[in-house]
């Protein structure tokens, strides 16, 4: 486990850790300790891939262990990365391999707390943690992170965030999108042939599933297939026995823009959109 290692396990403490692991809400104020158990080259492989790692990417590994996700997201994957370790000898062994593999340049380690240490420019977010200390970061992680940042967890996924995906191959994998914020109400004016629409859309979300709809003068337009992907959002409204789709991409200034389609097969016209709000609610 890439971990961050509060203390090494006697046998008492791997008591403890199998309580914490079943009862993790009655841990989850405590003093984590978390063993040190590297995971194998083929699960950071699969948890980069699940993340989709790409060059321009820059990974955190949440509790780096010896590095090896950090080093692999920048040998193997094009990527930059960060570790961040406790444990001060992990943290000079990791330096040491990313150094003999070619990609000190790249693959940086930091010794530090996870709950403490600065994240705000990861675009993905590795971690091996137990469950009290990943439900610990998870208000850190949508908080701070930018919306559409991959997380990946293995084995030890949120208690009430779902997965964005899981992938079960040996052993667990969830990938989380950071979603944006939606809640609240926007002022939805869409740009038709025929002139523009008006809509005051209401949304709600719990995490990245949302639901809502649009007041429109003597009724209320559900919105259909409603859905958040970082900050991509889509949703149907039918309107005088039409269905016009929205696509659009939520901005950190407050403003969702997009296009929206309607009409059947090759014949399918397309207009453009835009939503800026006007309150928010927190997320529930």
């Amino acid at each position: 486990m890439t971990g961050q290692r509060r203390l090494r396990c006697a046998p008492a403490a791997a008591l403890l850790l199998l309580a914490l692991v079943v009862a993790p809400a009655a841990a989850a104020t405590l003093d984590i300790p978390t063993p040190y158990v590297p995971s194998t080259e083929s699960n950071v492989d699969e948890m980069l891939r699940l993340a989709g790692v790409r060059p321009g990417d820059v990974v955190y590994d949440l509790g780096s262990g010896d590095g090896r996700v950090v080093i692999s997201a920048a040998r193997d994957w094009g990527a930059r990365g960060v570790g961040i370790e406790l444990d001060g000898k992990l943290v000079a062994e990791s330096r040491e391999l990313a150094r003999r593999e070619g990609v000190a340049d790249r693959a940086v380690f930091q010794q530090g707390d996870v709950l403490k240490a600065s994240i705000a420019d990861a675009t993905v977010v590795t971690m091996y943690l137990l469950t009290p200390l990943v439900n610990r970061l998870q208000p850190r992680l949508l908080n701070e992170l930018k919306p559409g940042t991959r997380i990946v967890a293995h084995d030890y996924g949120f208690a009430d965030w779902k997965p964005d995906r899981h992938v079960h191959v040996s052993k667990n994998f969830y990938l989380y999108v950071v979603p944006a914020r939606v809640t609240g109400k926007w002022q939805l004016t869409v740009a038709l042939p025929a002139g523009s629409r008006d809509y005051e859309l209401e949304l709600t979300q719990k995490f990245q599933e949302v639901k809502g709809g649009a007041r429109v003068t003597g009724g209320y337009l559900p919105a259909f297939d409603a859905r958040l992907s970082g900050e991509r959002i889509e949703f149907v409204l039918v309107d005088d026995q039409r269905n016009y789709r929205f696509e659009g991409r939520v901005s950190a200034t407050h403003v969702i823009e997009g296009v929206v389609r309607w009409g059947h097969g090759p014949k399918q016209q397309q207009g453009t959109w835009r939503a800026t709000r006007l309150t928010a609610v927190s997320e529930g």
